[in-house]
């Protein structure tokens, strides 16, 4: 993958590399914030020591539920990225400003 513009590999922190439509971002979104909301949900239980844990079938529901959330979200940024061309670079990850649409390339 070319690195033309020096993000990721010292140079820059991001660039911009595309846009999505407001529809798009607001799939992104709900997804983002679900996935969020789970993974602090599991984190707040587990901290707390709350016996709710060890209802396991309650466990299993918040578990799949991440878990499709998670593909979900995957698959909405390969779809996007296949549709928009987007490059990928090693030691990179995209990410979406959710107020102007924009695509990033940010190293990590």
């Amino acid at each position: 993958m070319d690195d033309k513009a020096g993000v990721c590999n010292g140079k820059d922190e991001r660039r911009k590399i595309g846009k999505v439509t407001p529809r798009e971002r607001d799939e992104i979104s709900a997804l983002f914030e679900r996935k969020n909301g789970l993974t602090e949900l599991i984190k707040a239980l587990v901290e707390s020591g709350d016996e709710i844990l060890t209802n396991s079938y309650f466990y299993e529901k918040i578990v799949a539920d991440l878990g499709k959330t998670t593909t979900l979200h995957q698959q909405w940024w390969d779809r996007c990225a296949q549709r928009y061309q987007w490059e990928r670079v090693s030691g990179c990850i995209w990410e979406i400003d959710f107020e102007t649409c924009n695509i990033y390339l940010r190293k990590i």
